[in-house]
Formats: C-alpha cells, sequence, structure tokens
C-alpha cells in the first residue's frame, strides 16, 4: 500500500508491473512472455484495500488497463518476443510453491499462469485509479504440467536472470509508448463514489 500511495503522490498515474510466473499451460514454455487479461486472488492474509472504515466498492472485472495491455503487446511483437497476448494468472499466497495436486487443480480451471506477486497490488492500484499493467516472464512449468522434481528457486532465477536485460529494454520501449494523456477507464474508476480519505 506504501509504494503505490507513493506513486500517485509523486503524480504516478501509469504502472507497469514485470513479474516472473510459473505456466499452468504446456504451450507456455520458460522465456515466454505474456501479457495476463484476468486475474485470480489466491491468497490469504493480505491487506486488499486503502479504505479500512468504510467499504468502497470499485470495478474489477477487468483488473489490467487496456492501454497498458496494448501497448505492451506491441512493443512486445516489435521486439520479437515469443508472445502470449493473454492469459489468466492466479496469484497463490507463497512463499512456498504449489504441490501438483494445488497446480493441477489451477490448470483445470482453464487459469494459464501462476504466480506470487501483482496481486493485491493491482487491486490497490484500481482503487487509487491508476493504470496496472502486468508484464509476466515464464520462468518454469508448475509442478502439476511436468513430470519432472517440480518447480525449483534455482531454475525461476536461472530463467529470469537470462532474460532480465531484455525484459529491461521492453519495459523501457513500453514506458515511452505510453500516452500521457489516459483516455482508458482507469481514470474514472471512482466516478459518483464518495471516498472516506482524500486521495493524494
Amino acid at each position: 500500500r506504501a509504494n503505490l500511495w507513493a506513486l500517485r503522490s509523486l503524480g504516478v498515474r501509469q504502472i507497469l508491473a514485470p513479474t516472473a510466473v510459473g505456466s499452468l499451460n504446456p504451450a507456455h514454455g520458460p522465456g515466454r512472455l505474456a501479457i495476463p487479461d484476468q486475474l485470480v486472488d489466491r491468497t490469504s492474509g493480505r491487506i486488499q484495500t486503502f479504505y479500512d472504515r468504510d467499504a468502497v466498492h470499485v470495478p474489477f472485472a477487468d483488473p489490467y488497463c487496456p492501454t497498458g495491455r496494448a501497448q505492451s503487446i506491441a512493443a512486445a511483437r516489435a521486439a520479437d518476443w515469443d508472445l502470449a497476448e493473454s492469459g489468466t494468472l492466479v496469484v497463490i499466497e507463497g512463499p512456498r510453491f504449489s504441490t501438483r495436486a494445488e497446480s493441477q487443480w489451477y490448470a483445470a480451471q482453464g487459469w494459464s499462469l501462476i504466480g506470487m506477486t501483482g496481486h493485491p497490488e493491482a487491486v490497490l492500484a484500481r482503487e487509487l485509479a491508476l493504470c496496472y499493467t502486468a508484464v509476466a516472464l515464464v520462468t518454469d512449468t508448475d509442478a502439476g504440467v511436468e513430470e519432472g522434481e517440480g518447480v525449483t528457486q534455482e531454475e525461476v532465477f536461472r530463467v529470469f536472470g537470462s532474460n532480465v536485460a531484455r525484459l529491461r529494454e521492453l519495459v523501457i520501449d513500453v514506458i515511452a509508448s505510453l500516452p500521457a494523456e489516459r483516455t482508458c477507464p482507469c481514470p474514472h474508476v471512482l466516478d459518483g463514489i464518495k471516498l472516506p480519505i482524500q486521495l493524494p
């Protein structure tokens, strides 16, 4: 919460969030880039709102900014990434990786990506009327997808490390392409809602 509040206080209105994810779909191998369009929250115990006293119900049907997603997809295409242009990211509590049974259940729901970051950041950004776009680098196939020993931290760090320079270049390109004036729905999600606190 503090980081997002600070970003808004500094005048930031659009957030691009690179994240390492596992794959729940055999089609998404390590090194592939995904721009998820949906999110499933399987966390527990994380603070998910700025509005602790009076409930504020923000729309969250589409959790990611359409403009940020479109610009990320365009930049990834131009940079010739192996790209998944959509997908559902399920965010788990961690820090442990999933059991095979958990992983197989997630995959059976049709969810394609799994990670431990990206939520509650996405909904907290929405509560501040900020644009939020996830750029997900697949670092491994999850335990229910592969038949080996399962996910290891070493594997995740190795794949992410070998792609981090290229991912950094992509983020820079996307940021440069984002419009200064927002025409997406994100700035208007709080319209008509009486807020119990003053936003920066």
